[in-house]
């Protein structure tokens, strides 16, 4: 490792003086404009307490005075002077008081009273009648005074209006000597917006008190039932008032107290600013200030440790340029790439080993300062060894012209196969920095991975993706010439077989051989694609101008497949036959269609051959679609059914010989919201290849046990046996004979009313699992009875070991009874075969009465069919029954 270089002790200590001064002088600076701005702050205060005292002092004698001149005129008033007590008409001299009163919006009333406190007139509705209570002792010290001045009582709680007031007095002479005294009512905060006018100072206290210090009006408004007395009098403040040291008024905290005498009596005006109020604004802005002053002090001490980082580093890079040289060498020797440096001259200044490795026949020119182009004939000189000298300088030409250009990298391919990617970037000085990348193995890895991506890596043929594009391709191609194509779509017959029983091995060697055979049979422009599994592609182009002669093409180059498929593979020793079904469509002429629908109308055909047999070619028929969508959307309609709750059942009625019903067989209708009723030869073959068929015949069974439940209560019906269809998918289920005993349980139907009834196919698909689940189900209660029996592979093995209830003879040997001796035979035999076996026989189908009479003749029992009633709701089956 490298020792680390610091700055001199020397330097570090100057840097580290001059951030100790200057942090000093921003501190001093800092308190200095703070103290300043507190004094400023206080002398504002002060200016605008003076400026308010005197303004309140103006406007409280203006109000005062207008009191004290309402009450001494009211001698002129009402002529008292001239008037002895009795004289005094109280009702004229309420009006004349009232007149006066409406003269000042302050005053409450005036009114007139006598030595005794008694009204003689007011400007109250009241009159000579109103009750005026003066403060105790207030009255006598108005008629006290040796000559008429105004008096002012201290404040009280009027009994009147419970608000604090105050009262104005004078006193008056009557003729001969006597004494009345005028008096006004005026409420506290009447005085208060007078003296609070302009009070806009933050935390300003304003009182309106007596020499002693009796209060008589505060703002902010103090609520006492008595004056209270401030201490210490106003007088005796002195200086300390105007130096933020006396007790305010109210509050009693540190401040500023002005104060200033009115014109009446003993009464003082005075404004008192908390100091604490006085400097809320200016401990923001000290607040500023001191921040600034940190932010000052943070950025000099910042600005020193950046100057010592900065000094470290510069120290530091200059011991490390001299090593960054040697670095540089190390870098540009151990390059995967070539590098080669040019001046703005285009002259080499620097390569490494790497670019001479790459190309080494240029070893004997390379020096510093060589000129690149001398460089550059040299190669020419080597890859054109028997070319003249204007082709080699053409050569050079090219080349340098790239650099001109500087784009793209370009490469270059050597004699040695490698590939060579050069990327020329130019200098801020003019030069170039060329780099040398060997690719040759990035551009065998592309090639590979575009095969993956494009070819199957089983067999090398085209995947799907490439097939798509080609798809397009010839698409376009057909649209402009006219030309038609057509579209093999080819699938192995039992390929699944083949690899389940011999592995997927000797699948994978028949799937190779498959597409050798495919490729044989078409032209070199010809696509033969996988898709993937055992399906392929066969694409032809330019068949015919005329659709006739391009399908005609089409089926020839299909059957020649055909053929050679069909021949032996030798797979692992062993032969192994193998067919295919090929489905084909039209590709072009005219009309551009989408790939998709395309390949999908070949593998729709390709289907029909696999349902028709397997190993043959079938053309696409615009029927099959239509057969394929219908089939779907009845698939979607009959999801929706159940979930919509649109099937019902109705019931066909069974008789017995003698007329009367034993029971009905339950039959699903479908009450379509578009079609109406549908019958169920319409759906129940989709339904069984859906698997729809299980949740709809555990319905079927569901609603059939609720149907038997409800009659049980009912006498005329709850003999009644109804007969339910089981599917061979919905029989199979593992969970069946649960289900149908929940089913059961959760109805409450008698199980012994219940008979199910399966197909002839259905239980010799697998007699041992039939034979089980019917056990089951019989210690139930439930019953069986086979249907369609005569149409399979009846057998008497399995009819001795089912344990069965009633054989159903198909209607379609009752249909030609009479008509065909056979049926007549066949009948006679399933009747004979039941007695033996003591089961049931009923007879589907039966529609006339000659059918009837031949089948009781035979000697069977039960009977239905439209003859004797149709499938019916169970509303009208139990009219029927009643009937």
């Amino acid at each position: 490792m490298s020792e680390t270089v610091t700055t001199p002790l020397r330097i570090r200590a100057f840097v580290g003086t001059g951030v100790a001064v200057f942090m000093a002088a921003v501190a001093l600076v800092t308190f200095v404009l703070a103290w300043n701005a507190r004094n400023a702050a206080l002398d504002d205060s002060a200016a605008q307490a003076n400026r308010f005292v005197a303004g309140a002092e103006a406007a409280l004698n203006r109000a005062l005075l207008s009191v004290d001149v309402m009450l001494a005129s009211t001698d002129e008033l009402l002529g008292l002077s001239g008037t002895a007590r009795d004289a005094i008409d109280a009702a004229a001299a309420s009006q004349r008081l009232r007149s006066s009163a409406r003269q000042n919006l302050m005053v409450r009333y005036v009114a007139l009273l006598d030595e005794a406190g008694r009204s003689i007139a007011s400007s109250d509705a009241s009159g000579s009648a109103l009750q005026v209570q003066l403060p105790p002792g207030f009255l006598d010290a108005v008629l006290a005074q040796p000559v008429s001045v105004l008096m002012v009582s201290a404040p009280v709680v009027s009994f009147a209006t419970a608000e604090r007031v105050l009262y104005f007095a004078r006193q008056l002479y009557l003729a001969g000597g006597a004494r009345v005294v005028a008096v006004a009512e005026l409420p506290v905060r009447a005085l208060g917006s007078v003296l609070g006018q302009g009070a806009d100072i933050s935390g300003l206290q304003v009182t309106l008190e007596r020499v002693g210090g009796q209060l008589l009006l505060g703002i902010p408004h103090r609520e006492e039932r008595t004056a209270p007395t401030l201490s210490p009098p106003l007088a005796e403040l002195g200086d300390s008032g105007l130096q933020w040291r006396a007790p305010a008024r109210l509050s009693g905290e540190p401040a500023l107290v002005v104060f200033r005498p009115l014109l009446y009596q003993d009464l003082r005006i005075s404004a008192s600013v908390p100091r604490r109020d006085a400097l809320a604004g200016w401990r923001a802005q000290r607040n500023a200030i001191a921040f600034t002053g940190l932010m000052f002090m943070a950025m000099v001490l910042g600005a020193g440790v950046l100057a010592l980082r900065y000094l470290d580093r510069l120290s530091q890079a200059r011991a490390a340029i001299a090593q960054s040289k040697t670095e540089l060498d190390q870098a540009l020797e151990s390059m995967v790439s070539g590098f080669a440096l040019l001046d703005s001259a285009h002259r080499v200044v620097r390569w490494n080993s790497r670019f001479e490795e790459i190309y080494p026949w240029l070893r004997g020119v390379l020096e510093p300062m060589v000129p690149f182009s001398t460089i550059l004939e040299e190669d020419a000189r080597y890859h054109l060894p028997d070319a003249t000298d204007e082709e080699r300088a053409r050569r050079v030409e090219l080349r340098l012209l790239k650099q001109t250009q500087l784009h793209e990298p370009h490469e270059q391919v050597l004699p040695n196969g490698r590939t060579i990617q050069i990327t020329e970037r130019s200098t801020p000085d003019g030069g170039l920095v060329i780099t040398y990348h060997d690719v040759t193995a990035l551009r065998r890895a592309s090639a590979e991975i575009e095969s993956l991506a494009f070819y199957d890596p089983l067999t090398n043929l085209p995947n799907r993706r490439l097939l798509m594009d080609r798809m397009q391709q010839l698409i376009a191609a057909s649209v402009r010439s006219g030309q038609y194509g057509a579209l093999l779509f080819l699938d192995l017959d039992h390929f699944k077989t083949l690899n389940d029983t011999q592995g997927h091995e000797v699948g994978d060697l028949l799937l190779c051989q498959v597409a050798d055979r495919l490729k044989s049979c078409v032209r070199r422009e010809d696509t033969v694609a996988r898709l993937g599994g055992d399906e392929f592609v066969v694409m032809l182009h330019e068949l015919s101008t005329r659709s006739e002669e391009a399908a005609a093409h089409a089926r020839r180059v299909g059957e020649k497949i055909l053929r050679k498929l069909n021949a032996p593979y030798a797979l692992g020793g062993q032969t192994h036959h193998s067919t295919a079904s090929i489905g084909a469509t039209l590709v072009g002429g005219s009309q551009q269609q989408p790939t998709v629908d395309l390949l999908k109308q070949a593998d729709i055909a390709m289907y029909q051959v696999k349902s028709q047999g397997r190993n043959a070619l079938c053309f696409f028929d615009p029927q099959m679609q239509i057969a394929i969508s219908a089939r779907a959307q009845l698939e979607n309609d009959l999801q929706a059914a159940l979930a919509g709750r649109q099937f019902e059942l109705h019931y066909q009625p069974q008789f017995h010989l003698d007329g009367h019903m034993v029971g009905a067989e339950a039959l699903i209708r479908w009450r379509h919201p578009t079609r109406g009723l549908i019958a169920p030869g319409a759906f129940i073959g989709v339904a069984e290849e859906s698997e729809l068929i299980v949740p709809m015949g555990h319905w079927v069974l569901r609603t059939a046990c609720e149907q038997l439940a409800a009659w049980q209560d009912d006498p005329r019906f709850k003999h009644l046996q109804l007969s339910v269809n089981v599917s061979a998918r919905q029989f199979r289920q593992r969970d069946f004979v649960a289900r149908v005993v929940e089913v059961l349980r959760e109805t409450g139907a008698r199980a012994h009313l219940l008979k199910l009834e399966l197909t002839e196919s259905l239980v010799l698909d697998n007699v041992d699992d039939t034979i089980a689940k019917i056990g089951l189900l019989k210690t139930k209660g439930v019953r069986f009875s086979v249907d369609d029996f005569g149409t399979g592979y009846s057998s008497l093995a399995y009819l001795t070991r089912l344990p069965l209830d009633q054989l159903k003879i198909d209607q379609s040997f009752v249909h030609h009874l009479g008509a065909s001796h056979t049926d007549g035979v066949i009948v006679q035999t399933i009747i004979g075969m039941a007695r033996n076996l003591e089961l049931d026989v009923i007879a589907e189908g039966v529609e006339t009465q000659d059918q009837k009479d031949m089948l009781t003749a035979y000697g069977c029992q039960f009977f239905q069919g439209y003859l004797l009633g149709r499938p019916m709701p169970a509303a009208e089956l139990e009219v029927l029954l009643s009937a």
